[in-house]
């Protein structure tokens, strides 16, 4: 009797870790769902600006345009015909050409200032790098009007440098804040062992600890030409009218219809989505070391 009571209890028990392998499968499949129309979410919510920004550049007439319907048409590239015949070019020529003097100054002053900060023996580390980060929050409002002053009396309205003087200004303490967590995550081990063998210190720095931050140095470089290549305030200001310095966020701002009743809703919307292509054909080429670079940065520091 005891023994078909044991037999009983044993039948009654061995189902349950097949039930809890069951709950645990329920529970990773829910998990896997509840992940995926996250993801879904967010996509969805990052794109859907750009998927309105393409579909109104493309709409063609006042009752598309005015419509919020995404799939309300006609639809057609005359906007962008639009765009090119208002001299559209010149202002990207002007953009990138301002965008890469900043990013180049800002790289190489802001890796030699990091290496400074993050190796050499100076006093006061903590001061120099409180004051860098200090500028870097610093409004660019607050600065704009001395500026307009000093730059209609030096002559540099309406020129390149009254343009990326002041970008190299904003910018070059986030880049130098930005290298030195690199620079600093650099063993010091691998610096010492090309001076044991012979290198200069200059040597040192641009072929063994320079080719080691790239990922940093790249990820700095994008955060710097994005900037640039956005900026408003100042670009509107020290270089509204002329065409050879005007950059394509200020063109953009002037953009005018056929009339003065007619909203350039479309001209506008096809003139940002041009000025993002470069952007984000660069972004895709050198997402890799952009990541690499974030994500170092993040672990390291």
């Amino acid at each position: 009797m005891s023994q078909t009571t044991e037999a009983e209890a044993t039948e009654t028990r061995a189902p349950a870790p097949r039930r809890k392998a069951a709950a645990s499968g329920e529970d990773t499949t829910a998990k896997k769902v509840g992940k995926a129309l996250l993801l879904a979410t967010i996509f969805v919510w990052c794109l859907f600006p750009f998927v309105w920004l393409i579909s109104t550049s493309m709409k063609q007439g006042n009752n598309a345009l005015n419509d919020p319907n995404l799939f309300q048409g006609p639809f057609g590239f005359n906007n962008y015909v639009t765009v090119f015949e208002q001299n559209f070019l010149y202002n990207l020529r002007n953009t990138f050409v301002v965008a890469i003097f900043t990013t180049v100054i800002c790289i190489v002053i802001g890796s030699f200032a990091a290496y400074a900060l993050a190796r050499l023996p100076l006093k006061k580390k903590v001061l120099w790098m409180s004051g860098v980060l200090a500028a870097s929050l610093f409004p660019p409002v607050a600065l704009v009007p001395p500026l307009y002053e000093a730059w209609r009396t030096l002559g540099l309205l309406n020129t390149y440098p009254g343009l990326y003087i002041p970008y190299i200004a904003f910018t070059l303490p986030l880049t130098i804040f930005i290298l030195v967590t690199f620079f600093s995550s650099i063993p010091m081990e691998l610096a010492e062992a090309a001076r044991v063998d012979g290198a200069t210190p200059w040597q040192t720095f641009y072929k063994v600890v320079l080719p080691l931050a790239a990922p940093g140095v790249f990820a700095a470089a994008i955060i710097v030409f994005v900037f640039a290549t956005n900026e408003f305030l100042i670009a509107s200001t020290f270089a509204p009218r002329d065409l050879e310095v005007q950059t394509a966020t200020t063109a953009i701002a002037f953009f005018t219809g056929a009339s003065q009743f007619e909203r350039p809703i479309g001209t506008i919307t096809a003139a940002c989505v041009v000025i993002s292509i470069p952007l984000i054909i660069m972004t895709l080429i050198f997402q890799r070391r952009i990541v690499a670079g974030l994500t170092a940065g993040s672990v390291k520091g």
